[in-house]
């Protein structure tokens, strides 16, 4: 389900900024998880949503790509202009059960984005 909602997104998204174009799918944050640690941080991430949702994408097609994808998405009080999307999972990885918090703030102006802040909050519940 999630992939026929991200196609119909990814659609409304090249409709809306042109020439038709096919954008990547959103990352897959199980993965992303995995590289994080060979990639020494948010960069993998930060490349793959952005490649997925350019700036120029319409924020309400950003936003329900996101909600799609699971994340939780709102408009942080007295902050127009500013979308935030946290996408929650937890993580065995590396035998440590972890929670793993992903929050995307999206600027938008003229209701498209203009950037994507990608950042990592990882809650650690005991070791291996």
């Amino acid at each position: 389900m999630k992939k026929r909602v991200w196609i119909i997104g990814a659609g409304l998204a090249a409709a809306a900024a042109g020439p038709a174009t096919a954008l990547p799918p959103l990352p897959d944050w199980q993965q992303l998880e995995s590289y994080h640690h060979q990639d020494n941080g948010t960069g993998l991430a930060q490349r793959s949503i952005l490649a997925a949702l350019p700036p120029g994408t319409p924020i309400l097609t950003a936003r329900a790509t996101l909600i799609a994808d699971g994340a939780t998405c709102r408009q942080p009080r007295n902050r127009q202009g500013i979308e935030k999307c946290l996408i929650h999972q937890y993580s065995l990885l590396d035998g440590a059960a972890d929670d793993v918090r992903w929050t995307l703030t999206l600027k938008e102006e003229r209701g498209q984005i203009s950037s994507i802040l990608v950042n990592r909050y990882v809650d650690r519940h005991g070791s291996a």
